[in-house]
């Protein structure tokens, strides 16, 4: 039993609501690390698994010769940049041939891309759990996988709060993509805390480095790899939102600042937290 983020889906009947014992996989991506561990902490069990690695990612333990950075709880935004950086710096020690100008520019995207996604859980899940969080790098592909999992009330109910034409999930994650758009209401200097660019700028930055996601929200999943996109009802649903990207180190087109100057805004902001 190999547990990917490319076939996640045909193992969604083990977070049942019921079971404890999840057998002994011979494999799993981090996708599948981290919503065991949001899954064991809301239905307040320890899970049995038989395979010896995954146990050590779940046990939070990690030295530096592993490629998978240990799973971190998000519960607020308050220091979520620590864990971004912390995460990044991880998995950069790993590209050791890198030229240090790239290095810088994938620092940057690792550390915008992780952080993005950490506050949409801060902001938006309701997870009485929070969310958690983690990263592996794979050597043979030279990807890095990222995911974060909660158990909060996914993407339909929070984009119904401004959308309310939005009916089901698919819809929702698909408005959710879109630049701009946000259900975010507390306000931060004058500016909604998310402007709407955390998913959209994902999607733009895995599109230029031909990277791909998997998205799940309650019942639905959608995957983007290729220009293509795969949709599926699932028969157990998950309780909240799961997003998992690969970002391909091969080829960063553009520096962060010029990414967010060509598809966020037109010219380059100083202070970011006011907008995101």
């Amino acid at each position: 039993m190999r547990i990917t983020i490319d076939n996640i889906e045909n193992y969604m009947n083990l977070f049942d609501g019921k079971r404890i014992n999840f057998g002994n996989p011979s494999f799993a991506h981090p996708i599948f690390v981290a919503m065991l561990q949001a899954y064991q902490k809301d239905k307040g069990i320890k899970a049995i698994i038989g395979n010896g690695y995954i146990k050590k990612m779940l046990s939070n333990q990690y030295t530096k010769d592993k490629t998978y950075s240990p799973i971190e709880h998000v519960v607020s935004r308050n220091g979520l940049e620590r864990i971004s950086s912390h995460l990044a710096n991880i998995m950069l020690q790993n590209f050791i041939t890198l030229q240090e100008l790239d290095k810088k520019d994938l620092r940057n995207y690792l550390q915008y891309l992780f952080l993005e996604l950490m506050n949409n859980v801060s902001d938006h899940s309701e997870s009485p759990i929070g969310g958690y969080v983690m990263a592996q790098y794979f050597s043979t592909m030279k990807k890095i996988q990222f995911v974060v999992a909660d158990r909060g009330i996914g993407f339909l109910e929070n984009i119904k709060l401004k959308f309310t034409d939005v009916t089901d999930e698919l819809e929702a994650i698909k408005k959710a993509l879109l630049k701009g758009v946000t259900s975010t209401k507390p306000k931060m200097y004058g500016h909604e805390r998310n402007a709407g660019y955390g998913l959209y700028a994902m999607f733009e930055i895995l599109r230029m480095t031909g990277g791909r996601f998997v998205i799940i929200s309650n019942d639905t999943l959608i995957r983007y790899h290729d220009e293509n996109y795969t949709i599926k009802k699932l028969s157990t649903p998950w309780k909240g939102v799961v997003v998992a990207f690969e970002f391909d180190q091969s080829f960063i087109a553009h520096d962060i600042d010029e990414f967010k100057r060509m598809y966020l805004w037109n010219e380059v902001l100083e202070e970011d937290e006011d907008f995101f």
